[in-house]
């Protein structure tokens, strides 16, 4: 039986006189070709890009009951091609064939082909141009969902790219944005390592725009706060501005009491789910949180300048609010688990983690309100092992005094949802 013959020697066989193989430059030469079921009948297609009379063409050939035949040709564009691929974007069983045509040094133009009615389609409508390109499933799944998406990096200056995910869709092309908590891990490491390296506005600017696709809220405060740190900020220091503003709808503190809260840092709780915190909630609570219709508000905040994060959440529902504020709980992370530290009742938000520190541990300051008492701001101090439970019954910050510090959980709870479980 003789050897069986190679997808390059098949594909060279139908190749017009004085054309040649196209040779993808990047990660290393390779000559423009792969094999694939573009069709979804089980025998897998031969696709390959040629260079003939000054352009390049796409040629996908398939095969008949005689042998190979060309099953279609497409003329491209640009006047090399950076990548090659195929991924099932829209049927598990069928893969479609993605060309980055080249058109400049770190410029390609993207055409997406799917067989349709016997022949090629390019499902792409004008130009859609990149630098980069990341062709995976991003389904959250642990298994994915079968079907690929497509992130693309657009280059914007020195290290720095514009990220974006799309789909196929019903209606062609969109933007994937449920898949954002998966993919833009990637991007918020990509620049956090750079950042290591380069102290760069342009950078903690595209970190936070990663982090809010993350729904890293805080974090992507402080990332902004980094930015606008600069003498000239990237991309403008307005633009920055609306972005840190949009981050958090929350009701500043204006000297009430007499007290000077102007300097104040106020952020809102995350939005990602934490499976670890929920289940340290329920044990601490004995409960679950979906059953009784509680949402959950938390930040990360380092309480002991330990360089640890401590996590202060603070919970909302019928069985753990009352006239005289919500629970709320501090919790640390040790081998891998969530420890409560200290417990709260009769919480408003937002909380103060003051600048200020008692027994090594930051005090916080509640507003106390509700229940026919005198609405007053408590101090909330560290006793060498927790926080006192009921800040009702705690010290009054006098008139005068300016407190300086964070303002966690600032969210405005009409607006914000925090993080609601569903009963399955």
């Amino acid at each position: 039986m003789g050897k069986k013959e190679g997808e390059g020697s098949i594909f060279k066989r139908f190749l017009p006189p004085t054309a040649t193989m196209v040779q993808l430059a990047a990660p290393k030469p390779k000559k423009a070709l792969l094999s694939a079921d573009l069709d979804g009948d089980g025998v897998l297609e031969v696709a390959g890009i040629y260079y003939w009379r000054g352009e390049n063409y796409l040629m996908i050939l398939k095969q008949g009951p005689v042998g190979w035949y060309v099953a279609d040709t497409k003329k491209g564009k640009g006047y090399g091609v950076m990548s090659l691929g195929a991924a099932p974007l829209k049927n598990r069983n069928e893969y479609n064939i993605l060309v980055g045509w080249q058109v400049g040094s770190i410029w390609a133009d993207l055409s997406v082909y799917q067989w349709e009615n016997g022949g090629f389609r390019d499902l792409v409508k004008g130009n859609q141009y990149f630098s980069m390109i990341d062709v995976e499933d991003m389904d959250p799944g642990p298994e994915g969902d079968g079907l690929y998406e497509i992130a693309l990096w657009n280059h914007d200056t020195g290290l720095a790219f514009i990220v974006e995910v799309f789909r196929l869709g019903r209606e062609g092309f969109e933007r994937a944005r449920d898949v954002y908590p998966s993919y833009f891990k990637k991007v918020e490491q990509y620049y956090s390592a750079l950042l290591r390296e380069y102290d760069s506005s342009t950078y903690w600017y595209y970190l936070a725009d990663a982090q809010i696709k993350l729904g890293r809220k805080s974090e992507a405060h402080k990332s902004i706060a980094r930015a606008l740190a600069f003498e000239y900020p990237y991309p403008s220091r307005d633009e920055l501005m609306n972005i840190k503003r949009s981050l958090c709808e929350y009701e500043p503190f204006s000297n009430k009491k007499g007290i000077d809260f102007s300097s104040l840092t106020y952020v809102c709780s995350e939005t990602e789910r934490d499976l670890k915190l929920e289940a340290a909630i329920e044990g601490e609570y004995n409960f679950k949180l979906s059953e009784e219709n509680i949402r959950y508000y938390y930040n990360r905040i380092d309480l002991n300048n330990d360089g640890v994060q401590e996590v202060f959440v603070f919970l909302v529902g019928p069985l753990v609010c009352g006239t005289g504020g919500c629970s709320a709980v501090i919790l640390k992370e040790q081998e891998g688990a969530y420890q409560i530290l200290s417990r709260f009742s009769l919480v408003r938000n937002p909380v103060i983690v003051s600048n200020t520190t008692t027994k090594g541990y930051r005090d916080l300051i509640m507003y106390v309100a509700g229940g026919g008492m005198e609405d007053f701001f408590a101090q909330v101090k560290f006793d060498g092992k927790t926080y006192p439970l009921n800040p009702s019954v705690q010290p009054k910050v006098t008139p005068g005094n300016k407190v300086e510090g964070v303002a966690i959980v600032a969210d405005d709870l009409a607006k914000s949802k925090g993080i609601q479980l569903k009963v399955e």
